[in-house]
Formats: structure tokens, C-alpha cells, sequence
């Protein structure tokens, strides 16, 4: 299970939006972000507000809890082979099966390639977003509050006389 921090901005039936944490070694949590080297001049125009979350509330998550939020391995495996595999195959097929059609056809092969891989692709991207959009009502597909994050409070030991 894939965990991450994040903090419950807003609370609906079953469900809650979280703004996830930035990790602790990006840029934008860096002290000498500004004048570091390795730190691009663009960045300043890119930053954006924190993207949130739907994600399943089992535990009755209030709004400003801090909470871990999980999500299955396997449902990250099988987003992103949607998202890059699926559309790149339907490319690469759409454009073999144009390409042959054009030249049986007596056309140009190359633009029956072209035409038909720009289809092929925006095929299988339409494909990926419909599955997408029918695994989010699957609980198997969707990040879950797995517990309220801890605080770690050290104790002193005494040892006993």
C-alpha cells in the first residue's frame, strides 16, 4: 500500500477532500529554495494551489485532521498503464492498420499512418478515461484514510533507583 500525509479540507457522505503534503525533500520546502542553483527560474510561475482529493473516509475524518491516506500498489499499476500504455498501443496499432489500408487503397501510406495513429492515440485515451471513470466507483480504485496521523511524543525514562 502506497501512504501519504494529508490534511481534510471539507467532509461529504463516505468521503472527504484532502490536500496531500509535499514531501519533505522537494524544492518548495527548501530554505535556500530562492537562490539555489539547481532551483528553476520558472518554478515561481508554475506554483499552483494544492491540487485535493477525493478519497474514502472510514473513519470519520473531520475538516483540519491530519491523516495518512492510502492506496492500493495494484491501483497505481493499473492507472498508469492506462494512461501510458493503452494509448500508446492504440497509436502504434491505428497507425499499422492505416497505414496498410492507404496503401491497399492506393493513397499514401505515410499519411494514412499519420491519420489513423492521431485516431489510434485519442482512441485510447478516450478508452483509459472511460475505464477511469468506471473503476472510481470501485473501493479496490480509490484512495482510502487509512488512520489520524500520530504524533510522536518521547517520553523521558527514569530508571529506577
Amino acid at each position: 500500500m502506497i501512504e501519504q500525509t494529508a490534511t481534510v479540507v471539507s467532509v461529504e457522505a463516505g468521503y472527504a477532500w484532502v490536500i496531500p503534503q509535499q514531501a519533505a525533500g522537494s524544492c518548495g520546502s527548501c530554505k535556500s529554495s530562492g537562490s539555489c542553483a539547481t532551483s528553476s527560474p520558472l518554478e515561481l510561475l508554475s506554483r499552483k494551489e494544492p491540487q485535493k482529493m477525493r478519497v474514502l473516509n472510514p473513519l470519520y475524518a473531520r475538516p483540519g485532521e491530519q491523516v495518512v491516506v492510502g492506496m492500493q500498489g495494484e491501483a497505481l499499476i493499473v492507472y498508469s498503464l492506462l494512461a501510458y500504455l493503452v494509448p500508446l498501443l492504440a497509436l502504434l496499432f491505428a497507425a499499422f492498420i492505416g497505414s496498410e489500408v492507404f496503401a491497399f487503397l492506393g493513397f499514401n501510406d505515410e499519411l494514412g499512418a499519420m491519420l489513423a495513429g492521431v485516431a489510434g492515440l485519442l482512441g485510447g485515451l478516450r478508452f483509459a478515461n472511460l475505464f477511469s471513470l468506471r473503476s472510481l466507483n470501485s473501493p479496490d480504485f480509490q484512495p482510502v484514510i487509512l488512520r489520524a496521523k500520530e504524533s510522536v511524543i518521547y517520553s523521558q525514562i527514569i530508571p529506577s533507583p
